[in-house]
C-alpha cells in the first residue's frame, strides 16, 4: 500500500507596507473595528483580493496598526486583584514605567504602570488587557 504525500498549504507573508496599506484602507472606510480579531479578518479578506495566498496573525495587524500615527488603538481590560510586576506594555511591547508615589512613612510604593510610547496607563487592579478596538483619527 503505497502512502501518499499530503499537500501542504503554501502560504505568503504581505511585507509591512502593504499590511500598513491595507489596515489605513479597512480603518478609513470603516472608521472603527471593535476587535483586533475583526480587524485581522478585515484586513485579511482586503489582502486576498490580491494574493489569495496571503497569511497573517491577528497580533502582527496590531502591531502595524500601532505604527499608523491616524490610529487610536483602545484596551479594554478586566480587573485583576493581584498584579505581579510587568515588564512590558500590553498594548504595544514597548518598555512599561511603574508610577510610583511615597506613603505616609516616605516610602516610595507601586501604584501603577504607564507605556512610554502608546500612553498605556493602568493602576494596579485593572490591567489585563481583554479586546482592543482601533479607532481611525485621521
Amino acid at each position: 500500500m503505497a502512502k501518499v504525500a499530503k499537500k501542504k498549504k503554501e502560504r505568503s507573508i504581505p511585507s509591512k507596507s502593504k499590511l500598513a496599506e491595507a489596515v489605513r484602507d479597512v480603518l478609513q472606510k470603516r472608521w472603527r473595528v471593535g476587535s483586533q480579531e475583526e480587524l485581522a479578518g478585515l484586513v485579511l479578506r482586503r489582502l486576498r483580493k490580491e494574493n489569495r495566498k496571503f497569511s497573517l496573525s491577528p497580533i502582527r495587524v496590531k502591531r502595524v496598526a500601532l505604527l499608523i500615527p491616524e490610529i487610536q488603538i483602545r484596551a479594554k481590560t478586566k480587573r485583576m486583584h493581584r498584579l505581579a510586576k510587568i515588564d512590558v506594555c500590553p498594548v504595544c511591547e514597548n518598555e512599561i514605567m511603574p508610577l510610583k508615589m511615597k506613603n505616609l512613612l516616605n516610602k516610595k510604593i507601586t501604584v501603577g504602570y504607564k507605556c512610554t510610547k502608546c500612553g498605556y496607563q493602568s493602576d494596579l487592579e485593572a490591567f489585563v488587557p481583554m479586546k482592543y478596538s482601533f479607532v481611525w483619527k485621521g
